[in-house]
């Protein structure tokens, strides 16, 4: 054998390692953000060090509102009113009833913590969307099936065969909605 051959199998080898690492760590990163328990979606999200119960929040949402969004039927016809400006008009009818509503105290606008959804935010929430024309709501503290987060309040309207379904965390005010066809159940919300 040459001994010019000996460095170039040395460098061979380590090129190899390299590519079988990287291929290894790419696949592991894969399965990892898909969260295991995934169907036809990935979950990936992003967080500052040291935030692991965030991280795990947000992915949980995310997989919430996957599985939410698989088992829906797709939407038919659009029906009379957009689907997105309802969606706005209750998020903003919900935000304005229950978290600053109006008038109401400047600083009501300003970051609170987190706090979980009562029967008091509920019936108020019913009433600010019945007051913006949207009677046929249905408003409730989240459930496990939800596209929403623990203690989450959130609000659904039927609209055709498709579904504006929200959410509002007290508190921080933050939320989302979607629009989406009804559940296997013919409903917006499951139960």
């Amino acid at each position: 054998m040459d001994e010019s051959e000996e460095p170039r199998r040395s460098r061979r080898g380590l090129w190899l390692t390299a590519l079988v690492v990287v291929v290894v760590a790419g696949v592991g990163l894969y399965f990892y953000s898909r969260g295991g328990e995934t169907t036809g979606y990935s979950c990936a999200v992003v967080f500052s060090a040291g935030d692991e119960a965030g991280r795990q929040r947000a992915l949980e949402l995310c997989h919430r509102k996957q599985r939410d969004m698989a088992r829906r039927a797709p939407i038919s016809s659009r029906g009379p009113v957009g689907y997105e400006g309802t969606a706005e008009l209750m998020s903003e009818a919900v935000s304005r009833g229950v978290w600053c509503p109006t008038p109401g105290d400047p600083s009501c606008h300003q970051s609170r913590p987190t706090r979980a959804a009562t029967a008091t935010d509920v019936a108020a929430a019913e009433r600010a969307l019945t007051q913006a024309g949207l009677a046929d709501s249905v408003v409730r503290v989240a459930q496990p099936d939800d596209p929403a987060p623990d203690g989450a309040l959130v609000y659904a309207l039927r609209m055709g065969d498709g579904c504006v379904v929200g959410y509002l965390e007290l508190g921080r005010g933050d939320g989302d909605h979607l629009v989406g066809g009804l559940l296997p159940n013919g409903q917006c919300l499951t139960s």
